[in-house]
Formats: C-alpha cells, sequence, structure tokens
C-alpha cells in the first residue's frame, strides 16, 4: 500500500497551531520530505529535520518559527537532502564550520592579548615590588617604550600597538639606543626590564622568541657605574653626627630623630619615613617589619627583624613622647595623620651643608646604608660579626629563592644585636674623637 502523501504546510496553519495542554505533551506537524514542526507545551514552534546518511536515521533543528520562516526551512531542508544525497553529513559539516569560527576567534582574542601593551602592562601588575619602585618603573615604560610600538587617540589613550611576537630585537635595540643618547643608564635598566617582560610573555604563551636575548650588551657604550655618594671619613662622618645632634630646623626633633635612627639602623628610606609604632618592640629591643612592606617580598623569607642599639632604643622613646598617640614614627611636619615626608631628612642634610660629593661631604638618608657597609667592613676586627650578620643588618639577600629560603633558616640576631651596639658606640666615639 502507498504511503499516504503528506499535505504541505502553509504559514496560515502554522500561526493557528496551539500547544496541546489536554494532552501535556509535545506534539509535531508534518511539511513533507523530512521537514517537520515541533509544537512545544511552551509555545514554541521548532523546525526539525530528518533525513538518511549512509543508511543512518539523523535528526536536528533548523530553528524556530517564525524566526526560521517556512520558505526558509524548506530551503535548508532541501539543502540537507542534497547533501546527505552526496554523501555529505550536514550536522558534521556545521559542527566543523563552528570550530573553524571558534578557532578563528580564539586566534583574534590570542592576537589581542598579544598587543604589546597589554603584555607590558600584565608584566608590571604581576611584579612584587615598593609602590616608589613600582610607579617610578610603570612611567619610565610609558615614556620610554611604548610610544614606540603603540597607536595612540586625541586624548594620548592607547588604542592598538604591535603584536610582541611580531617586534623584532634590531627595532627594540633602535628604541634603547635612543635612550641611552641621554641616559645610559635608565636605557640599561629597560634593557633589563625588556628581558623579563619578554619571559612573561614566552610564559604566556604570547612568543616563542625572547627578542631582547638577541640583543647583545656590545650594542650599548660601556658607562662607568656610579655608586651612591656617603661619607666614608671618621672625621667628616663625625661633624655631621654632631651637626645632626644640634639640628633645629624645619621639622625639629622628629626630622632630628629620623636622621639619629637613619644612622643607627640602617634602614631603606621607605621602611623608615613609614615606620609604625607597632613595628616596635622595646621588650625585646626589636624592629619588626613585615616581608610584604620589604624591597625583597619573597614569600619564603621570614619578617624582617632588626635589633636595637640602646641608643636607638633611647631615640625611639624621645620619639614616642611626641609622636605615640598615633599610628606612625615619624608623623608628617604639616599632617600629623601621615606619615613624614621621604624627602624630609634629605632636604635636612643638604641644609646643614652635606652636598660636596668631590669633597666626600654628600650624604643622604640611603647613604647611612652605604656608610655602615664601609666602616663596619673596615672595622671587622672590632666587632668580629660574620659577613651574613653584616648584610642581614641591610637585609641583602642572596640571588637565588633556593639559597634565600635556606639561608635565612639560619638566625642572625643575637650577633647583629652585638654589631649595631658596636656600630652606636663606634658613631658615639666619632662624635667625641678629637683630630690633630
Amino acid at each position: 500500500m502507498a504511503n499516504k502523501k503528506v499535505k504541505s504546510l502553509t504559514d496560515t496553519e502554522i500561526k493557528k497551531l496551539k500547544p496541546k495542554f489536554e494532552e501535556n505533551k509535545d506534539y509535531t506537524i508534518s511539511d513533507g520530505n523530512g521537514l517537520q514542526l515541533l509544537i512545544k507545551l511552551d509555545g514554541r514552534k521548532i523546525w526539525e529535520i530528518r533525513y538518511t546518511i549512509n543508511g543512518k536515521a539523523k535528526k536536528t533543528t533548523l530553528g524556530t518559527y517564525p524566526t526560521v520562516t517556512l520558505a526558509k526551512a524548506r530551503a535548508m531542508r532541501d539543502e540537507y537532502r542534497s547533501k546527505s544525497f552526496e554523501g555529505i553529513d550536514p550536522i558534521d559539516e556545521r559542527k566543523k564550520a563552528k570550530e573553524i569560527i571558534a578557532e578563528k576567534e580564539a586566534e583574534n582574542q590570542a592576537l589581542l592579548k598579544g598587543e604589546f601593551h597589554k603584555v607590558a602592562y600584565g608584566w608590571l601588575e604581576s611584579l612584587s615590588e615598593a609602590e616608589s619602585t613600582h610607579t617610578k618603573r610603570v612611567n619610565s615604560f610609558e615614556a620610554d617604550i611604548l610610544p614606540f610600538f603603540c597607536t595612540y587617540d586625541k586624548y594620548k589613550n592607547i588604542v592598538s600597538s604591535k603584536h610582541i611576537k611580531d617586534i623584532t630585537h634590531p627595532e627594540l635595540l633602535k628604541v634603547l639606543l635612543k635612550k641611552e643618547e641621554k641616559a645610559p643608564v635608565v636605557a640599561s635598566r629597560r634593557f633589563y626590564d625588556c628581558k623579563r617582560l619578554w619571559r612573561y610573555a614566552i610564559n604566556h604563551g604570547h612568543t616563542d622568541v625572547n627578542t631582547p636575548d638577541r640583543i647583545s650588551t656590545d650594542a650599548f657604550k660601556k658607562h662607568e657605574v656610579k655608586h651612591r655618594p656617603k661619607i666614608t671619613d671618621e672625621k667628616v662622618l663625625g661633624e655631621m653626627l654632631r651637626a645632626i645632634d644640634r639640628y633645629e630646623g624645619s621639622g625639629g626633633v622628629i626630622i632630628r630623630n629620623v636622621l639619629k635612627l637613619a644612622a643607627l639602623t640602617m634602614l631603606r628610606i621607605g621602611n623608615l619615613a613609614t615606620l609604625k609604632w607597632n613595628n616596635i618592640y622595646f621588650k625585646k629591643g626589636l624592629i619588626i617589619i613585615k616581608r610584604s612592606e620589604m624591597k625583597v617580598k619573597d614569600k619564603n623569607l621570614p619578617d624582617f627583624v632588626l635589633p636595637l642599639s640602646r641608643q636607638a632604643i633611647e631615640v625611639l622613646k624621645e620619639t614616642k613622647e611626641l609622636t605615640g598617640w598615633g599610628e606612625w614614627v615619624f608623623h608628617g611636619i604639616k599632617d600629623p595623620k601621615w606619615h613624614v615626608n621621604k624627602e624630609s631628612g634629605n632636604k635636612a642634610l643638604r641644609k646643614m651643608g652635606f652636598t660636596d660629593e668631590e669633597s666626600g661631604r654628600k650624604q643622604t638618608l640611603h647613604s647611612f646604608r652605604g656608610t655602615y657597609a664601609s666602616l663596619a667592613r673596615t672595622h671587622h676586627k672590632d666587632h668580629g660579626a660574620v659577613f651574613e650578620a653584616l648584610e642581614r643588618v641591610l637585609d641583602h639577600q642572596e640571588g637565588s629563592q633556593v639559597v634565600r629560603a635556606y639561608a635565612h633558616m639560619a638566625d642572625y640576631t643575637e650577633q647583629m644585636r652585638e654589631l649595631l651596639q658596636w656600630w652606636a658606640d663606634f658613631l658615639d666615639d666619632l662624635k667625641v674623637r678629637k683630630y690633630e
């Protein structure tokens, strides 16, 4: 018996089709040749196509009515039937087409993520360093490197940049050499930064080539490394210490004690200016600063612990009478609710006349670290401290993370205490020492 011929659907009929709530189930209406319309209980009307490929029955959806019109559904049905007759599975073909589109989209996203400015900012954000250091690095990168590889709008905002994998070493070298013309030291720092940036890019899959490694150091001019100025002449140092004791300039006792504590503890200027009373442990005679607040923020390292000499404790007790009500050991001169300005101590040293570098009479807050390191080595026989204790005072770290981790298992606190007491007594002796 021949199959009953299926009557084709019309738009009028389709619009009249309603869900069969009384039967509580979906149902289908055929349009013929494998095309049918599924009417859902929620009111949706979904086109379905049935076809056979290599003897295997397949079914898929074509979209919803009326988004996909009757005419469009029939055209898609005819296309599916035609391809299935040729042995091509339309479902597999559509799946492959989606995969190709997804791959291209992934490639586009990778290209966008690999834009130089995006990679650069990603690397900069990944760094763990002091806020002041980070700000300087970002500002320098934005001024010295990014402009050569980025496109900006009229408001100076970056709209796009060259992909990092497309930047060649001659291009990068040209940028660095341009900076070297006016600031060779800065150019050297940016060269090192670029090495780190490209390693970051490689680790994150943005490029396979470490472009800066293709640049030889011979490409740059050799420049003499200039160390920070520091007073190491003991006569001049004694003169400066006496001047600090007499200081009555701007900031008064607070700035005077900033200078005194800098000479006795050799803290980095950032840690000294932001020192809080909860960092001070008078009974234990210690300053303890969280590792996250130090220059080297390696989480494997313990917090920074610095023993206090009798003289340092006296300075802190005197200061506490003035600032102990607040959070900061040295509060701001104009704003007591904030810490002292990092440059206030340097201004005081300049006003006292310790600015002549050629004659060895220039000193800054940071210079006290160099003064201590130099003279403590010179007088090693007098204090007998091991090298590790001397370096631990300055929180100098070994280059390798593994070495740092193992090295810091050793506790040099008591040796540091003896060393710093010797240093404080040595400074007191310089202040009263007489020279012919």
